[in-house]
């Protein structure tokens, strides 16, 4: 699959839903294909009603310019049918009736729902015209004519409410096995509206003009229009596989359709898998579905932004913690200054040569200002071009015979029975409270009466700028108490401890904070 196949979103369906979330995700540089098979469920009808701004205009017309309007910010538009959705390892792959196969790493389902209608002859080929369902829709083009209701569930009681909002003339023919509620009865006798009983034969015609119903009795009620309860299903055998089915949406304890269930950002149980428009709530008008797609196109692209910025997060820490980056960091030009780390210098000075283990050893010069001060000194570091460069300059200084290099990574290093009369950590850090388990692992490999010594950039220079996407690197002393709680431990120091420091970027003094934590383990 070439990268031409592989988008951020799929969409599958090309009515106002599906456009407008193709909108709202192509004009956040999105890479966006929108599948549709040209099926949209207004198709019968001249006009659409309620779209502000676009009242009356003719369905087709309004996709054509909305296809138009997304393909101008790059969104592709194809005509196609989706044949399968499966999961893949980072996203979704599609697969269509063309034989075209994309990835996606979202997909947007807004294929809306197919309208099951009553079971009577000749009313399906006059859907959309005058065989209607929705007053707002429908409603104002019959007012004042001749309308039949067709009760086929115990809610159409409401549907005369409405219409007879529109009409002197409305008739409810309810069907066979159906009752109405005692109150709505009474409401309909109360506004005029009259009942008949009987399933209708078929739907009357003559030529293409409708001239209504005929009923149970063999009689013609004659009508200019018929109002239907239809039930709007959601047909996506597709996403079986996935684990996701249509749920029945019922009303008043009446099965009313189906949809997709989902959560207030239009996302389904499946991740990374969304809906949007009549798949989700059969009683969305257009511009409903319209603004439901675009709000949902929002949300996705705002998840795919987490997401991004969850990757970059990733890499970034494989950057500055893994040892790749830093075999290339030791293997150019010197990193640091070659001076000893301040808090080192001002803590162990007065301290009695022993053995000292140097954690994070870098180019080394913290191991050899203490081996110049008569530690014999273990430095460790997980690369290997820092232990070469700490063992040349070790040497350089005169000092080499006392500086012995180890590659470890101190994640996972355990000391098993060596012990140092001095454990130093000179900013090392780790993301997520990781300096927490790295201080008992150096804990552990301090001999009775030695010193640990941790020190670390403070979550306080936050503030310097210097630490910029840092926080969760950054680390109290009071934090790594928590490690030495096992009653060996005489805690010396522990505190923010200030110094100058000059501004990489600026050349400015400013004032940084170091967090010290001095321990003694006790004999």
């Amino acid at each position: 699959m070439t990268d031409n196949e592989n988008f951020d979103v799929v969409i599958i369906g090309g009515g106002a839903a599906g456009l407008s979330g193709a909108m709202a995700l192509g004009r956040s540089r999105r890479r966006v294909l929108v599948i549709d098979a040209g099926e949209p469920r207004n198709a019968p009808a001249e006009h659409a009603h309620n779209y502000l701004g676009r009242e009356g205009v003719a369905p087709f017309g309004l996709l054509a310019d909305g296809r138009a309007e997304v393909e101008a910010y790059g969104v592709e538009v194809t005509g196609d049918r989706v044949q399968a959705v499966t999961r893949t390892e980072h996203g979704f792959a599609v697969g269509t009736g063309n034989g075209r196969e994309v990835t996606a790493r979202r997909v947007l389902i807004a294929t809306g729902a197919v309208d099951e209608l009553p079971d009577v002859p000749g009313l399906a080929a006059r859907w959309g015209r005058d065989v209607l369902h929705c007053p707002y829709c429908h409603g104002w083009e019959v007012r004042d004519r001749a309308i039949a209701v067709l009760a086929t569930t115990p809610m159409a009681g409401h549907q005369g409410l409405l219409f007879r909002q529109l009409t002197d003339d409305v008739v409810i023919v309810v069907a066979d096995g159906v009752e109405l509620p005692h109150d709505d009865v009474e409401r309909m006798a109360a506004i005029g509206v009259r009942i008949e009983h009987g399933t209708p034969k078929e739907v009357v015609t003559d030529g293409d003009r409708l001239v209504g119903l005929r009923l149970a009795d063999g009689s013609v009620l004659e009508r200019e229009a018929i109002v239907v309860g239809a039930r709007p299903q959601v047909h996506l055998e597709f996403l079986a596989p996935l684990g996701l089915e249509p749920q029945e949406v019922e009303f008043g304890g009446v099965p009313m359709g189906t949809v997709i269930p989902v959560d207030a950002m239009g996302a389904t149980t499946v991740p990374g898998l969304y809906v949007a428009g009549n798949a989700t709530d059969i009683s969305m008008t257009l511009i409903g579905s319209a603004a439901h797609g675009n709000r949902v196109g929002a949300f996705i692209n705002a998840d795919l932004a987490a997401e991004d910025a969850d990757r970059a997060v990733a890499e970034r820490r494989a950057e500055m913690f893994e040892q790749p980056a830093w075999e290339d960091r030791y293997s150019g030009d010197r990193v640091w200054s070659g001076n000893v780390n301040p808090q080192l210098e001002a803590e162990a000075s007065a301290l009695a040569p022993g053995r000292a283990l140097d954690v994070g050893c870098g180019e080394g010069a913290d191991a050899i200002w203490l081996a110049g001060r008569g530690w014999s000194v273990t430095a460790l570091d997980f690369a290997v071009a820092a232990l070469d460069k700490t063992a040349a300059h070790a040497a350089q200084a005169g000092v080499g015979d006392r500086v012995t290099t180890r590659q470890a990574d101190i994640r996972s290093w355990e000391p098993g029975e060596e012990r140092w009369d001095l454990v130093s950590s000179q900013f090392m850090h780790l993301p997520d409270g990781g300096m927490v388990d790295v201080t008992r692992r150096l804990g552990s490999a301090v001999a009775p009466g030695g010193t640990l010594l941790v020190v670390g950039h403070h979550p306080d220079d936050m503030a310097t700028g210097l630490r910029h996407g840092h926080h969760s690197f950054l680390f109290t002393p009071e934090s790594l108490v928590k490690a030495l709680e096992d009653g060996k431990w005489e805690i010396e120091v522990c505190e923010a401890r200030s110094r100058t420091a000059t501004h990489p970027h600026t050349g400015e003094e400013i004032t940084v904070r170091d967090s010290v934590l001095r321990a003694r383990r006790l004999g």
